[in-house]
């Protein structure tokens, strides 16, 4: 049994491969794009390292070739701020390469991905002050959006025609240490890194605005929890995270 996780040096991805190796697992595939082993320079001795850059659709099919993974953790994304200055290129990752991924692992026997989707999910047309769930009305309002419901919608359809076992997790607004892209919601990772250094730090969103945030560790241990779920407990396949809701101001 192999287990491969794209996006595994990255925020939430680094922290599910170092959850796997202490549970003594020793058939961690790491896929990565940067070469950046920085989260996870302690234990990569204990994992196998591929570069692949999700852009790329014959890469992605030669990695699932190769390590013929049971289980797929597909943490791998271009976000929100990288992708509204290059949208060609984050549909080149977020729909190409998922369709590429999704195919790749049903040729390969693949019995589960679990995939990062977003918040972003959700957008125009909410109710103010109505909570979201997992039915809420999706009309995302950014491309990065547009790409995660596309992906929850064709891993459903994986499920449904080929028995593929796909669940998804909407993430909020993750926070951490050493964030480096900027998003939407970033903020609250920067001003807080801000505040315990005693710098000032401008917040590019209104006093009241509100924004779930979740540890990353949590949002890390979420999907691990998700994946050891009893197969007949699935029912709507995409599952909405929450978390502790502050304004900038709180």
């Amino acid at each position: 049994m192999t287990i491969l996780i794209t996006g595994g040096t990255g925020f939430i991805g680094a922290e599910i491969v170092r959850m796997l190796v202490a549970q003594g697992r020793d058939d961690v595939v790491v896929a990565h794009r940067s070469g950046n082993f920085t989260r996870i320079a302690d234990i990569v001795d204990q994992v196998q390292t591929v570069q692949a850059d999700l852009g790329d659709d014959d890469a992605i099919a030669q990695l699932v070739a190769d390590t013929a993974p049971t289980q797929i953790y597909h943490f791998g994304a271009t976000l929100t701020g990288p992708g509204e200055d290059d949208p060609q290129g984050l549909l080149r990752s977020n729909v190409s390469g998922v369709i590429t991924l999704f195919e790749a692992a049903r040729q390969a026997d693949t019995e589960q991905i679990i995939f990062a989707s977003s918040i972003g999910t959700y957008g125009r047309d909410l109710e103010k002050g109505v909570p979201v769930d997992d039915m809420s009305l999706q009309r995302p309002n950014s491309i990065y959006g547009v790409t995660k419901v596309f992906a929850e919608n064709l891993g459903a359809w994986y499920r449904e025609k080929y028995g593929l076992d796909f669940r998804g997790l909407r993430y909020p607004s993750i926070v951490g240490p050493g964030v480096t892209t900027k998003s939407l919601a970033q903020y609250t990772s920067w001003m807080i890194e801000a505040a315990g250094k005693g710098e000032a730090f401008s917040v590019w969103t209104g006093p009241e605005t509100v924004i779930p945030i979740l540890y990353y560790k949590d949002a890390a241990k979420a999907a691990i929890d998700l994946a050891a779920a009893p197969l007949d407990d699935i029912k709507t396949m995409n599952y909405l995270v929450d978390g502790a809701r502050p304004t900038p101001n709180a």
